[in-house]
């Protein structure tokens, strides 16, 4: 009798990682799937070249008093 439950754990145990292994397969698919759909953290600033205000790599950023062309992050 303890053969035969042993036997049976060790079949539940090898059905059970089996199964997990085939769901992380496809949580691995399906997670590829969402970063080649995702949209992307660095956005391109308007820091292209000369602009009405500022030289290339400069942005104009204003407050309630002045204006002035800070760097480009």
């Amino acid at each position: 009798m303890r053969k035969f439950v042993m036997g049976l754990t060790a079949a539940v145990f090898v059905l059970g990682s089996m199964a997990v292994a085939s769901a992380q397969t496809q949580g691995a698919g399906s997670i590829h799937a969402l970063a080649q759909n995702a949209t992307p953290i660095v956005r391109h600033t308007a820091c292209g070249g000369w602009g009405p205000y500022c030289p290339p790599g400069t942005t104009r950023a204003c407050n309630g008093y002045r204006c002035w062309c800070r760097p480009c992050w």
